[in-house]
């Protein structure tokens, strides 16, 4: 893939992303809130958007969820971008929050946690994006 390919399909991929964090906080600010599922969702915006990076940084990734391991792939200078998020709090959502078992449910502040650590990944993204301009 050349660079200008590389941006098309990071671009998919944040896409798919901010629509991830926008129907999680239609969970989470619903009148019958779903935080389970704000939770869930704010997981995959924060890993589409690291992937997002990764893709149009040109650095192959295997399809695993967990965001500590997948910001470790970026160069440091760029894993500086979600040092303060702490991320790694998402990564359990991808199961806790869409199957059920023997966790605890995501309570409101968990969901409001999550949409606010997915928020800023996302951000992330997009400011290392403008900043190249």
């Amino acid at each position: 893939m050349n660079s200008r390919e590389r941006e098309q399909e990071a671009q998919k991929w944040l896409d798919k992303a901010r629509s991830d964090l926008r129907v999680a906080r239609m969970a989470f600010e619903n009148a019958e809130p779903e935080y389970d599922l704000a939770c869930y969702l704010s997981q995959q915006c924060a890993e589409k958007s690291v992937k997002a990076l990764l893709i149009r940084l040109g650095i192959r990734f295997p399809y695993k969820h967990d965001l500590d391991y997948l910001i470790r792939l970026l160069p440091p200078d760029k894993q500086i971008l979600f040092a303060d998020i702490e991320l790694a709090w998402l990564t359990d959502w991808v199961t806790t929050g869409r199957y059920p078992g023997d966790v605890v449910a995501a309570t409101a502040d968990d969901a409001r946690r999550a949409v606010c650590k997915s928020f800023l990944a996302c951000a992330c993204r997009l400011s290392d994006r403008s900043s190249r301009a």
